[in-house]
């Protein structure tokens, strides 16, 4: 099997909006990030009910590849999910591809880490994981 990950960096997750939306209504935006960041810890911190999403939502029930389908995704729901710029490249240039006026901005102008900065430094995310 080939593992892409090995090979290539790529954003795993991405929340995506439009800019108006985190201007203008940011405490949304705010509160779905957490809601994503909640979720991340709980698939982390709940391998069982993690593994029957995975089932559901897969449509396998092979135990062995379940176990490797939860290995990898836990490895990519990172627990403090910054935006990962080196792996928006592939995706600007797959756009650039149609629309070249693109590449007269550059790839940072198109993510916001400000919402994960704010739960990482307020210590909400650091919470999520104490004790476990």
């Amino acid at each position: 099997m080939f593992d892409a990950r090995k090979e290539v960096i790529y954003t795993s997750m991405s929340i995506v909006t439009r800019r108006k939306n985190v201007v203008e209504d940011r405490d949304a935006v705010m509160r779905m990030v957490k809601a994503h960041v909640e979720g991340i810890a709980y698939f982390r911190h709940n391998k069982d009910f993690a593994i029957r999403v995975l089932s559901k939502q897969l449509k396998i029930t092979d135990r062995e590849t379940l176990e490797n389908s939860y290995a990898t995704y836990r490895q990519d729901f990172i627990p403090v999910p910054y935006p990962i710029m080196k792996g928006l490249e592939a995706t600007y240039d797959y756009v650039a591809q149609t629309r070249p006026e693109i590449r007269s901005r550059k790839p940072e102008e198109f993510m916001d880490p400000s919402f994960i900065a704010e739960l990482d430094k307020s210590g909400f995310i650091e919470k999520l994981y104490e004790g476990k």
